[in-house]
């Protein structure tokens, strides 16, 4: 299983969300985590630092890099958006 860390930055992006919006995003977060490998679920990045790879959920993406059995959350927004 694997912890989630969030940057103060994608807190503030979460909280900036409608409440269904987190709740969804949480569960998936939670479920991705809980898996032998989520990067199965993920795409990689290019040109993103510090993120090197993405979840989808719905239509917002989550950009985060993974070390050892932390995942650290960068960046939460609507897809159009996210990566300006």
């Amino acid at each position: 299983m694997y912890e989630i860390v969030f940057t103060p930055q994608s807190q503030k992006e979460l909280i900036l969300l409608t409440q269904i919006e987190q709740k969804r995003i949480l569960k998936k977060l939670n479920f991705f985590s809980s898996t032998e490998s989520p990067l199965y679920f993920s795409k990689p990045l290019v040109n993103f630092p510090p993120s090197t790879h993405r979840f989808r959920v719905g239509n917002y993406r989550i950009a985060f890099h993974l070390l050892k059995t932390v995942i650290y959350i960068d960046k939460i927004g609507h897809r159009k958006q996210i990566y300006k």
